[in-house]
């Protein structure tokens, strides 16, 4: 049965950071077939989660498949949650929405790039590191428990436990 999986990133359409680590792990665990419509919507900040721009696009490009499933995963960096309390409760609310919606949780502890480079990167220059990581062809290097974590858990994301849900993954 067709699927489309719109994942909801906390960057911008200009960096598009957060899609680059995303789609690596897709190329190179995971097969794609014709089938399978993969989309993103920008929120520009993780803020935005339920804001009436980011709800009306999920609305939009969920009336316009109509031939399958529609799945929607929100991939979001959990900041320093354990020693903030802003970021607890936006993350704890984040997760409730999900969950209240019947949407999936991607989540990055702390950040994507923490995940994936191993340490955080300054705003000015994240767009760089993600090409580098492509360019580099980087994905290779992850090891494959990072990406399976069921809870927090510094420098790790259950990114892949999610994926497995509705992508088949390569021998």
């Amino acid at each position: 049965m067709p699927i489309q999986i719109i994942f909801c990133v906390e960057t911008n359409k200009r960096a598009d950071t957060d899609s680059i680590y995303i789609s690596e792990t897709i190329k190179h665990w995971y097969y794609l077939d014709n089938k399978t419509n993969i989309s993103k919507i920008y929120m520009n900040s993780k803020s935005r989660y339920n804001s009436k721009d980011v709800l009306r696009e999920i609305h939009k490009m969920t009336l316009s498949f109509s031939i399958g499933k529609t799945q929607v995963i929100y991939c979001i960096d959990t900041d320093q949650y354990e020693k903030n309390a802003n970021h607890a409760k936006e993350l704890e609310g984040i997760s409730l929405f999900c969950k209240e919606q019947n949407y999936d949780l991607i989540w990055f502890c702390h950040d994507v790039e923490e995940v994936f480079l191993g340490q955080c990167v300054s705003d000015s220059q994240k767009v760089r590191a993600a090409a580098s990581f492509r360019r580099k062809n980087e994905i290779r290097n992850i090891h494959i428990d990072t990406l399976t974590h069921g809870s927090f858990h510094v420098h790790s994301s259950n990114l892949m436990s999610i994926l497995d849900k509705y992508l088949p993954r390569k021998e």
